[in-house]
């Protein structure tokens, strides 16, 4: 994206928290049906499970409503709701920690890793099977770096944010982004390193 097409984009994204701050009915619509895709997609990589991701965007875009206000326009909305699902994400996580539920691999069935391709398909039934399969390997393997990790990995490789918007969203150093990255990028090898001959 370009600078002046971001700068249109957060000029578009002020008015148009402007009108959900004045209470435009049709304008929170509009974000939410803008959003929606995009919020979910963050919330399902992680989260790795499609019931947890529709509960993670329910709050997110119930949280961002109520705090519409505090929404400054120094960013595009996109990069502010990412903000917002990523500390909700995290939350919903904590606490399914404490429950003490934890995800079994059956928890991850074919038609929830469908519903946002980590590895493109393409070609013939096997080609689309060894796909299918590698998605879901990747998605447990997301789920095995620890928060901190995974979070900017997701948000730089998966959501395609540059470091400084990653930098700001986390409220942390360039430099320890950078970091955070690269060790999640080792540690994610590490994880898939046995799954490589199959998808070769």
């Amino acid at each position: 994206m370009s600078s002046g097409d971001k700068d249109n984009g957060i000029s578009e994204d002020s008015t148009l928290a402007e009108r959900a701050r004045a209470g435009d009915p049709g304008a929170f619509e509009e974000i939410f049906l803008r959003y929606r895709g995009q919020v979910y997609s963050l919330a399902y990589r992680m989260t790795g499970n499609a019931t947890d991701a529709e509960d993670v965007c329910q709050e997110v875009f119930l949280k961002a409503m109520r705090k519409i206000g505090s929404f400054e326009g120094r960013s595009t909305l996109s990069t502010w709701l990412y903000r917002v699902a990523i500390n909700v994400s995290k939350d919903h996580l904590r606490k399914k920690r404490r429950s003490a539920e934890v995800l079994r691999d059956d928890e991850i069935p074919e038609a929830e890793v469908k519903e946002v391709p980590l590895v493109q398909q393409n070609g013939g039934p096997e080609s689309r099977a060894i796909s299918s399969e590698a998605r879901r390997v990747v998605q447990e393997a997301l789920l095995e770096l620890p928060l901190n990790l995974r979070a900017p990995l997701v948000l730089h490789e998966l959501e395609g944010l540059e470091y400084h918007e990653i930098s700001r969203m986390l409220r942390l150093p360039v430099g320890t982004v950078k970091s955070r990255i690269f060790r999640s990028r080792v540690r994610l090898a590490e994880i898939l390193e046995p799954h490589k001959e199959q998808w070769s």
